[in-house]
């Protein structure tokens, strides 16, 4: 039994990756993962679902969700799935769901990147990002727990991508950067660190004019959604490639 948090929501049971279908349901199993090993209980389930216009029966309600669950994990659903004295309890091995996969290969990553391996560095970012499959719980209802974890999951995948876009850069590889980058600014257009690695890569692929406009635009962006002029990085970047100096 294994599980997906990485992209739409999904349970492997019986040789295949499957939904679970009823929306409220996967509200009820993200929140089981998000808290994995710690009791979550039934008024906790409610208000994630409902907030505060719970319905009559809330409490039967969620106890049905929980035995269908139960059947949708299939043979250890009732070891996995245990009911405790307050609610819920998902008992479940850290390997057996894509968060602990990506967090392993992350911290392996920057272990390789502290002692210099940048290309085994580069594979084990890479490794990790490979566990994504799209937005983090993608499909399951905005609950109150949902939002805040999957949030968090976003600004970590963000800061893997550019980790491993530093170390693609410091290998000289800054051509195979520039559709990430670029890809990443549109999701992300006022992300400093992004712009200052677009006009790195490009200058050192010998697009010294395309990085001086990467500038505008960062500034562009800046001015006009927080009011503020680019940072020094960005600032010493343009003075650089202006003076034909060595980036750094």
């Amino acid at each position: 039994m294994r599980f997906r948090m990485l992209g739409p929501l999904r349970v492997f049971t019986d040789k295949i990756w499957s939904p679970v279908p009823a929306a409220q349901q996967r509200v009820v199993l993200a929140v089981l993962l998000i808290e994995a090993g710690r009791v979550v209980t039934s008024d906790r389930l409610i208000h994630e679902i409902w907030g505060d216009s719970r319905p009559r029966a809330a409490n039967a309600v969620i106890r049905g969700y929980v035995m269908r669950l139960r059947r949708r994990l299939g043979p250890q659903g009732d070891r996995a799935l245990v009911t405790r004295d307050t609610g819920w309890e998902l008992i479940v091995d850290r390997d057996d769901v894509d968060t602990g996969s990506f967090d392993d290969s992350v911290a392996a990553g920057r272990r390789a990147l502290a002692r210099g391996d940048l290309a085994g560095a580069e594979d084990l970012l890479s490794q990790a990002l490979g566990h994504w499959r799209g937005s983090a719980l993608e499909d399951v209802p905005r609950a109150p727990t949902v939002v805040a974890f999957a949030s968090l999951l976003e600004q970590v995948r963000l800061m893997v991508a550019e980790e491993r876009i530093g170390v693609r850069l410091a290998l000289g590889r800054h051509t195979d950067v520039l559709g990430e980058l670029q890809q990443l600014l549109k999701d992300h257009p006022l992300n400093e660190r992004l712009w200052a690695d677009l006009m790195v890569a490009l200058c050192r692929a010998g697009r010294r004019a395309e990085a001086l406009t990467a500038f505008q635009r960062a500034r562009q962006a800046l001015i006009t959604e927080l009011d503020l002029e680019p940072g020094e990085r960005l600032v010493d970047l343009r003075q650089a490639i202006l003076s034909n100096r060595p980036l750094s």
